[in-house]
């Protein structure tokens, strides 16, 4: 690890693998599709080394559609909040459904889609999520996602093929379980007019206290009463666990508390840090005064809250020394971004008994592509 130039982002390949055998498992004991959310994680080297297993990708914009369709060869599902008319062909090019978020959305390009033949799709808010920040919560009051049940009409539904929802975010099968109870209930009517549903993403079926049992038994007993094809669009427990962010100690000072500035930043390269907000688990480190060694971790950007979190540490540490976050892989790369000129991760991918391998690079050529 000491040679790794830094920052760098590590992604454990193996550790996919494994979260993928768990997937495996779930379609196994289901008919249901599992869908890859390139929103979470898109990076374009790496990405293909494991979707194979995935029966289509999920999209949110024409980049990542485009991404999907011309390097993934996947089926490709798009939602966006909305889509322009300048960008509409294109996206319907690249996709092989389209979902929409409204119907203002869905009147202004259904002919398209129909011309195009695409498969169209609505999003459904159904007043119901177990998600307590507002900020992440798709259906706190005045979301701007989907279409009530109040809403809908059989005229829509006889013009469509699906729907899609999203409500998690992090969650398990018990949240999995009551959603699908609310959905049922609310929207009832309309279910055995469709071809398909999409539960959207935000399920953790890779952790180790998630009941995959009684999530075969919700897509089960939905698929048995509708029999539609049922989708879900996972990434994070895709790659959960799986990714590591390694910055290196450049300066350490004094101001009432011992600070060590590493040469990367949460501002740049951990952002949900500062806007969730969370606390990154960091490999060897404590909470604050655990140890006997605490020091508040600082970006290299002039942000005044530029800060990964306080930790505490058995020995001190020093210019050099290699700080190791992990879980780092989703909604990392995708969130980065070059405030004050900061240098991008590379990235690498590690296998067991093979050496760490840097697979991209950025440089001051990508700095000036996005000023």
């Amino acid at each position: 690890m000491d040679y790794l130039e830094t920052p760098c982002h590590i992604i454990d390949l193996d550790k996919i693998k494994n979260n993928i055998s768990i997937l495996s498992l779930l379609k196994k004991k289901t008919n249901i599709k599992i869908l890859f959310a390139l929103k979470g994680f898109s990076n374009d080297k790496i990405v293909p080394m494991f979707i194979d297993f995935f029966d289509g990708v999920s999209a949110s914009s024409l980049w990542e559609a485009q991404l999907a369709h011309d390097l993934l060869k996947k089926p490709v599902h798009t939602y966006s909040p909305a889509y322009k008319r300048n960008d509409i062909n294109q996206i319907i090019d690249y996709s092989d459904y389209l979902i929409f978020n409204s119907l203002n959305q869905f009147s202004l390009f259904s002919q398209d889609c129909i011309l195009g033949h695409v498969k169209q799709g609505i999003r459904i808010n159904p007043e119901y999520s177990e998600v307590e920040k507002y900020a992440i919560n798709p259906c706190h009051p005045f979301s701007r996602f989907g279409i009530k049940a109040d809403d809908l009409n059989d005229s829509i539904l006889k013009k469509i093929s699906g729907i899609h929802f999203h409500t998690m975010c992090e969650q398990f099968s018990d949240t999995l379980r009551r959603t699908i109870d609310v959905i049922d209930s609310n929207f009832n009517q309309y279910l055995h007019k469709i071809d398909w549903i999409n539960l959207g993403g935000g399920q953790l079926f890779t952790d180790s206290s998630y009941s995959l049992d009684e999530a075969v038994n919700c897509i089960n007993s939905l698929h048995k009463k509708y029999e539609f094809d049922i989708f879900v669009e996972p990434c994070e427990t895709v790659v959960l666990n799986t990714g590591y962010f390694v910055a290196s100690v450049i300066d350490i000072i004094h101001n009432g508390i011992d600070i060590a500035i590493l040469d990367a930043s949460a501002i740049c390269h951990l952002p949900d840090i500062i806007h969730s907000p969370y606390r990154c688990n960091i490999v060897n480190a404590y909470l604050p005064n655990e140890k006997n060694f605490t020091y508040r971790l600082a970006g290299s950007t002039c942000y005044a809250g530029d800060i990964f979190g306080d930790y505490s540490f058995n020995q001190p540490l020093d210019i050099g020394s290699k700080i190791i976050f992990m879980d780092t892989a989703p909604y990392t790369m995708v969130k980065s971004n070059q405030f004050n000129g900061i240098k991008l991760p590379s990235y690498a991918i590690y296998e067991k008994d093979m050496p760490i391998k840097v697979i991209k690079q950025y440089n001051y050529d990508t700095f000036l592509s996005m000023l």
